[in-house]
């Protein structure tokens, strides 16, 4: 691969010179090659098409491992008002067959250079077809329904195929500090990996890792924070998930690790254990 690359690379630049005093000299091609344009070399095809060349070795991926002619079965046949362009261009599906399926069989509406073919820009026609490819994230945008589900895929994925865009652009990070320290910069905290907690096709459903810190909830739960360190209870030395698994706002009730401790006869007269106990963060015996 990187000997051919190499190859390329070097033909690539021999050739310029011949193309800028040739090709420009002459602009009927068969003054290069005279009436047999069939039988072209490589080397001759890059001679007149430098910046193809170019993209191919640069962005090719399997395509600049291809003679031009394995694609290209006609060359120099196109004459304006005479010939059908798309009847003389290679059609994809000779050699890939439709790999999405058919819905998509317009290769060009998304690969809008063959010879780059994984550089696929945004578009309209784009991001019609995202569903087919994307099945799974279609329906976890359209089942748990944010202001992203109104949005085209574009509207995030807006330079090319592929691309992750940052949140912030378009969304205000989370202010917070950690109890009793200056404000710290977003880049340098949890509260700026946004992707820590939230999915961004189902955005509002907040999940967090199993070995997410304390100092991570901390930053906008001050005051549950502070409690915590306050109290001489055990809670104090548990991690937030323990109380608080899987996801956000998920509550343990407190029998799931305490179990009844108390006789039958006062949990009917105090139903909740807060009645007596307080909250959960700052415990009262």
């Amino acid at each position: 691969m990187k000997k051919r690359f190499f190859l390329l690379l070097s033909i690539f630049f021999f050739l310029i010179p011949v193309y800028s005093v040739e090709c420009t000299e002459k602009s009927d091609f068969r003054y290069l090659y005279g009436e047999d344009a069939q039988s072209m070399s490589l080397e001759k095809c890059m001679q007149c098409h430098p910046l193809i060349t170019l993209i191919l070795i640069s962005a090719g991926a399997r395509h600049a491992h291809l003679d031009c002619r394995e694609c290209h079965m006609q060359v120099h046949s196109y004459f304006p008002g005479k010939t059908n362009y798309e009847d003389i261009l290679p059609k994809c599906a000779r050699c890939h067959q439709h790999p999405h399926g058919e819905e998509l069989v317009h290769c060009s509406n998304c690969h809008q250079e063959a010879h780059a073919p994984l550089f696929i820009p945004a578009s309209d026609d784009l991001a019609q077809g995202c569903n087919v490819c994307h099945e799974k994230l279609s329906k976890d945008i359209n089942t748990f329904t944010t202001q992203h589900t109104e949005l085209y895929c574009t509207a995030c994925h807006h330079t090319r195929h592929g691309e992750i865009p940052e949140c912030l652009e378009c969304h205000q990070g989370h202010k917070g500090s950690l109890p009793g320290a200056e404000a710290i910069e977003m880049d340098r905290t949890p509260l700026g990996q946004c992707l820590n907690c939230h999915l961004p096709h189902k955005a509002l459903k907040i999940v967090y890792p199993d070995d997410t810190a304390n100092m991570t909830c901390a930053y906008c739960h001050r005051k549950a924070s502070e409690m915590l360190d306050k109290t001489m209870s055990r809670h104090s030395a548990l991690p937030c998930i323990q109380c608080h698994p899987e996801k956000h706002r998920n509550i343990k009730r407190c029998k799931e690790c305490h179990g009844t401790p108390h006789p039958a006869e006062m949990i009917k007269k105090f139903t909740t254990c807060g009645q007596c106990h307080g909250v959960a963060h700052s415990i009262m015996r």
